[in-house]
């Protein structure tokens, strides 16, 4: 993750995180690599970081519908 510009958050629930997306529960369990190298993420909790989050994110969600 680290490689890909995530920084570790919190190590007791592997959490991760980059100024747009918070990614928990990643720990090795929930990632998978096939025969081929491709890498799986399974079973985690990916969202918006958005300053609630208190991980640095400065992502809004609103169901706000622009057209």
């Amino acid at each position: 993750m680290e490689k890909i510009g995530f920084s570790l958050k919190n190590p007791s629930n592997w959490t991760y995180s980059n100024s747009e997306v918070y990614v928990s529960d990643l720990h090795d369990e929930n990632v998978i690599m096939s025969k081929q190298g491709n890498v799986f993420i399974i079973d985690c909790d990916i969202r918006l970081n958005t300053p609630e989050l208190k991980c640095g994110g400065h992502r809004t969600d609103t169901n706000e519908v622009i057209s």
